[in-house]
């Protein structure tokens, strides 16, 4: 594969961005995010209603969802590749347009293969987001802020997600399915001008210990970004970035479930109106997102400066707490216990949101970063959250104990397997995080 060209003349010239910048940078790409998984996640609001407008049975309604993240997953790699080469901000307004719209034609589908095909095409406009969105973040703001940042970034998750699962129940009760589509669609268009604003950070510019700036990070991008095999032959030497990717594959596989089928569980196991299933899944996802986020995040920082493995040490015993959490959740047949329980199974979950994230920043050298998310979101998302909607699916439909049954088999033993892999991770990732500094230190040289 050829040499690339130079970096555009936007970031030749460009030092650190200023504080301001940095902070309007950070707001549009938080609102970028709550729209994301606003829009991902009012499908799951409304898949009651779908079924029966549709005549869909559970497979069919897992199909729908991994549509999305199975389109979402492929396109993520690429889509990484061409943020390690081309201006970030730009293919984030590209992504935002290209899925909002996609969004609000899902509101006039008329049949199963529209609605496959409109959620298939959401999936590409936000695959090259997170890619680039979190290479942006890791030269908006200093390293040893990162955990806190990114976990701040990944509140829009939780916000997004409640504010779809919330407001689109809401709106498919009280005025159908296809208005929940509009309702979180339509806004995606307006923060896509926002985004162009913002300005695009040098490359590594924090990633140097002594200090320096422009001239590693263009070194960097002149070597590491320009072939993707050669970052693949670099990823390849890094043992903790594949542990991280095992971790992800397992936990995403619990998330994806989880985000689509609770509402629905909540409807057929607690006899719930679809109105009420999005409040109470809404509510008891964000609220207890938010507090693990923020506390992992802060937590996460903090004990990286004791210890090297600080962040990955928060990320496994969030697994390794979450997943007899979620067992007892799921075993409960009364709704009060059942939201309690659940509740702090989600808080402990969300201690490793951002400090997952903070350790691929912290191994993966600047201009190689968008590129190696990308392949972590392709495998994740592929095996992971992508096809777990359908296998839940499968399983409610051949088996007596439907869905709560396919739900139980599934969610606390991938969280136990991504909590037992993440303790091998330990032991490699402080030699990884030495490793990145070296070859950052060489490359300047």
């Amino acid at each position: 594969m050829a040499t690339t060209t130079q970096p555009p003349a936007e970031q030749q010239t460009s030092k650190r961005v200023t504080g301001g910048q940095a902070r309007f940078a950070f707001i549009v790409l938080l609102s970028i995010n709550v729209l994301n998984y606003a829009d991902r996640s009012v499908l799951s609001a409304v898949l009651p209603k779908i079924q029966t407008d549709l005549g869909l049975n559970n497979t069919d309604l897992g199909l729908l969802a991994s549509s999305f993240l199975l389109i979402y997953a492929i396109a993520t790699l690429p889509l990484g590749v061409w943020a390690d080469r081309s201006v970030r901000k730009n293919i984030v307004a590209l992504c935002v347009g290209i899925w909002s719209i996609a969004t609000t034609l899902a509101g006039i589908t008329q049949n199963f293969l529209q609605l496959f095909a409109a959620r298939s095409v959401l999936g590409i406009g936000e695959a090259g987001y997170a890619p680039a969105a979190l290479s942006l973040l890791g030269d908006y703001f200093p390293k040893e802020l990162r955990g806190r940042v990114l976990s701040l970034w990944s509140i829009g998750n939780l916000i997004g997600t409640a504010l779809g699962l919330t407001l689109g129940g809401i709106v498919a009760q009280h005025f159908g399915w296809r208005w929940a589509f509009y309702m979180v669609g339509i806004p995606g268009l307006i923060v896509t001008v926002l985004v162009w604003r913002a300005k695009e950070p040098l490359r590594g510019v924090y990633d140097e210990e002594d200090g320096a700036e422009n001239t590693t990070a263009t070194a960097v991008h002149g070597s590491i970004g320009s072939d993707f095999w050669t970052i693949l032959q670099q990823l390849i030497k890094i043992p903790t970035y594949w542990i991280l990717l095992a971790a992800f594959i397992f936990s995403f596989f619990t998330i994806g479930s989880a985000s689509v089928w609770i509402p629905t569980y909540l409807v057929r196991a607690f006899n719930l109106s679809i109105g009420s299933a999005g409040i109470v899944s809404g509510a008891v996802l964000a609220g207890g997102s938010l507090i693990g986020t923020l506390i992992g995040g802060w937590g996460a920082d903090a004990l990286q400066r004791r210890r090297p493995e600080g962040r990955l040490l928060v990320s496994t015993i969030a697994f390794l707490l979450g997943a007899p959490l979620t067992l007892i959740a799921l075993l409960i047949h009364s709704l009060l216990p059942f939201i309690i329980v659940f509740f702090f199974a989600i808080i402990t979950l969300s201690l490793c949101l951002g400090p997952l994230n903070a350790v691929i920043q912290d191994i993966i050298a600047p201009d190689a970063r968008a590129t190696a998310i990308g392949v972590v979101l392709l495998l994740a998302h592929l095996f992971g959250d992508a096809s777990s909607p359908t296998i839940v699916g499968l399983i409610a439909d051949h088996s007596s104990g439907g869905l709560g049954f396919a739900l139980l088999i599934t969610a606390p033993s991938c969280l136990l397997l991504a909590g037992i892999i993440s303790l091998f991770g330990l032991k490699t990732v402080a030699r990884d995080m030495r490793a990145m500094q070296q070859k950052l230190h060489r490359k300047s040289a």
